[in-house]
């Protein structure tokens, strides 16, 4: 039974990874991984582990669509370098010999020494894009807004709809700012 399991992750691999066409191997675990004949999808459900890079993504369940190379991890995380994030739906688009990460309900997530969360997430060219219901923030301070985007090479934040508050007096001071605003974070 064993042999037929390992003979299964790897197959399910060899042939993500043709789809794919990463630079580097993904690497694909799960407690049961099968191919749906009617859809053409590759799914893998319970305990689904794919790590690729210096990224993991853990979750229930994962389906993989080889025609649009596109990947959908549910009720997952994603973690590496220096992002961390918990969401209800994770999806991995390849384009362009890039990676595009979406992502939906996100909380939960860490980004260096801040925490964010937000409805929306995009990920693409080392640009992190919270929309809807947005935060960020450390231990003493957050900051709340319609959208941020964040340049991961240089920590530079920027907002829209921002509100900033001290987390420690936020029921006392609460300073609402609707035009943009930018925030460097600092290295």
């Amino acid at each position: 039974m064993n042999f037929i399991r390992i003979f299964l992750v790897f197959f399910v691999t060899l042939f993500l990874l043709t789809g794919i066409s990463f630079a580097e191997t993904p690497n694909v675990k799960a407690d049961q991984v099968y191919l749906d004949f009617g859809s053409g999808t590759w799914v893998a459900e319970g305990n689904v582990v794919i790590t690729y890079k210096d990224y993991e993504f853990t979750g229930e369940k994962a389906e993989y669509y080889p025609n649009t190379s596109v990947l959908d991890l549910f009720n997952g995380k994603l973690s590496g370098k220096d992002v961390s994030f918990l969401a209800k739906k994770i999806i991995l688009k390849k384009s362009d010999n890039k990676t595009n990460v979406d992502a939906f309900n996100v909380k939960d997530g860490v980004y260096k020494e801040y925490s964010f969360s937000c409805n929306e997430l995009t990920l693409s060219d080392d640009i992190a894009t919270l929309i809807g219901n947005a935060s960020i923030g450390s231990s003493s301070s957050r900051m709340t807004g319609d959208k941020f985007s964040i340049n991961l090479k240089t920590g530079k934040i920027e907002g829209t709809n921002v509100k900033s508050a001290n987390v420690e007096t936020s029921s006392k001071k609460d300073t609402n700012n609707s035009s943009e605003t930018n925030t460097n974070t600092g290295q």
